[in-house]
């Protein structure tokens, strides 16, 4: 193994470990708000980073990446389903499970090699049902949040959001680089740079954004959008990698915000 692959590996593992460091310290209810929120995003993470196989993006080992966020969400999803015996959580997993199975399907037909037209047509499939799994964690989120002290509930989400939207933004851009047949990126995209903009603005309007920690790292989200917003007057195509590198950035500062607000809801 190259000196390159052993830091990347010591460094997913150590982010793993914080982790379940700081889960470890969280109540059932506010581990599932936060895995939940943090399974919004890793869905469109799924979504962007078979996109970049398919566009031949080799970037921190992408087929690994996928396997990794696949094994990620059912872990949250077993989780949850062990920990909370709520009826309304029980039904939304039941029909997560049965819109997941077909997506990871899909997904897994990345590793096998397939042709660019079979990819093609696996992304949009992907891409068109991913929407139903994303719809059962925000259900679970909401409902949850509704049994706990809501007081920063807006400010949860809007964090959440955050992270959520810098994957759907990455994904689609890789979309559309990838020259993927679905009139609806464009769409997908401005509603992305809009909730990701309505999202700071609640954050900044905060009382957390008078936190310097917290304040640093809503700046960086900040950077992170203007980034995504001037993507969208370049001409040609930004390096693929780097669009993935901005995501992951603002994915992981808004998981630290996500962890400061949760630390106070408890």
């Amino acid at each position: 193994m190259s000196f390159k692959k052993i830091i990347f590996s010591l460094l997913v593992s150590s982010l793993f470990f914080v982790n379940h460091i700081f889960a470890a310290d969280l109540n059932p209810k506010t581990k599932a708000v936060l895995d939940m929120g943090t399974e919004m995003s890793n869905i469109r993470s799924l979504l962007a980073i078979y996109s970049s196989i398919g566009a031949g993006v080799s970037y921190k080992n992408p087929k690994e990446r996928l396997l990794a966020g696949i094994k990620e969400y059912e872990t949250a999803i077993s989780d949850t389903e062990a920990n909370l015996k709520d009826k309304v959580v029980k039904d939304s997993i039941s029909r997560g499970k049965k819109a997941w199975a077909p997506v990871k399907k899909s997904l897994l037909t990345a590793i096998d090699k397939p042709s660019k037209e079979t990819m093609q047509k696996e992304v949009l499939f992907i891409h068109g049902n991913i929407r139903s799994i994303i719809k059962e964690l925000a259900l679970i989120k909401k409902h949850i949040l509704g049994q706990m002290n809501a007081k920063y509930s807006k400010e949860l989400n809007a964090a959440i959001e955050i992270g959520a939207s810098a994957n759907r933004l990455s994904a689609h851009y890789i979309m559309k680089m990838w020259k993927v047949n679905d009139p609806t990126i464009q769409q997908h995209w401005d509603k992305g740079i809009k909730i990701y903009s309505d999202s700071v603005e609640v954050l900044k309007m905060s009382s957390f954004y008078k936190d310097k920690t917290f304040k640093d790292l809503l700046d960086k989200t900040s950077k992170s959008l203007k980034y995504f917003k001037m993507l969208a007057t370049m001409e040609g195509f930004a390096a693929p990698s780097l669009v993935t590198m901005k995501s992951t950035k603002a994915l992981a500062d808004a998981k630290k915000m996500i962890k400061i607000i949760l630390n106070t809801m408890q």
